[in-house]
């Protein structure tokens, strides 16, 4: 009996589960640069957000893998990643080429992504926060040295109801108008306002309502007193509060932070005007692990020993 010629298998016949399973084995830079040139099957595997793989792509490290030219990393963008739907992390933070309002445009195609790094995208306006308003999906934002975004970008930006992390480090066109949209995330855990110095005590009532927060950052928001304090001490659920180079806190204002019980982490650096007075409050603070006291020039050995973490 003759031998039968076993049937040829191409990987083309495969159904989309078991290509995207094959695809996850694969470098992010190879999927997005070489996988949706082999066929037409495999481009359609690429866009299907059922099956496919969940790619986290640093656009950074995939300029330098696939020899990108700066000049032609804009075109490579609308090309490729705004038909890949299986981006669910995308960072263009950083990268050679200035990111513009039309990149994010043609992102906002990419529905599965939860988290977006446009850190250090200088030239990302309020018009492409429209854009990113699309993208429902979001849990993380980052648009630290984003400094042409005003409080104008922000209401869009509180559209993203799904919010749980923003950072808008170094963000110096905010202000108090803008943390009052913010104040509509209900679900943050996570902001940072560092060197947002426009921001003041009004603004921190604003964002008294956001009681899920565990971390905020307020350093170098150099108009925040005392009464700004008063507002934070509503945010029971903070555990890590940084307040270095608030320069106007003073031992009444750690009369507020010491009711936030559940801190572990407070960082008063450059805040020169408490002294043992104040750190004798935060003696309430039991589940303290950390806190920064340098350049606090009016404290004393005797105030140290009054808080358990530095006492170890």
């Amino acid at each position: 009996m003759p031998q039968q010629t076993p049937a040829r298998v191409c990987l083309g016949d495969f159904p989309d589960e078991i290509l995207s399973l094959i695809f996850s084995l694969v470098d992010t830079a190879t999927l997005l640069g070489s996988v949706p040139n082999v066929c037409r099957g495999w481009r359609a595997a690429c866009a299907n957000d059922v099956y496919g793989p969940k790619v986290r792509l640093k656009l950074r490290i995939v300029q330098r893998v696939l020899r990108i030219r700066p000049e032609c990393l804009g075109r490579w963008i609308v090309a490729t990643v705004g038909r890949f739907a299986w981006v669910i992390v995308l960072d263009l933070s950083w990268c050679d080429v200035e990111v513009e309002d039309g990149f994010l445009e043609c992102a906002r195609s990419m529905q599965r992504i939860t988290s977006l790094n446009l850190s250090n995208c200088r030239e990302i306006t309020d018009t492409g926060l429209v854009h990113v308003a699309q993208l429902v999906q979001l849990t993380h934002l980052d648009l630290s040295y984003c400094q042409k975004i005003t409080d104008t970008g922000l209401e869009h930006v509180a559209k993203l109801t799904q919010l749980i992390s923003l950072d808008l480090w170094n963000c110096h066109n905010i202000t108090d108008t803008g943390l009052e949209h913010i104040a509509q995330l209900t679900q943050l855990i996570s902001l940072d306002l560092w060197n947002c110095r426009n921001i003041t005590d009004t603004g921190l009532e604003h964002i008294s309502q956001l009681t899920q927060l565990t971390s905020l950052n307020l350093s170098d928001c150099e108009n925040l007193t005392d009464t700004g304090l008063e507002h934070v001490a509503k945010l029971t659920q903070l555990t890590s509060l940084i307040l270095s180079y608030c320069y106007k806190i003073t031992d009444t204002g750690l009369g507020h932070v010491a009711q936030l019980k559940q801190l572990t982490n407070l960082n008063l650096s450059y805040c020169d005007k408490i002294t043992d007075t104040g750190l004798e409050n935060l003696a309430q603070l039991t589940q303290l692990t950390s806190l920064d006291l340098c350049y606090c020039y009016h404290i004393t050995d005797t105030g140290r020993a009054l808080i358990p973490c530095l006492r170890s």
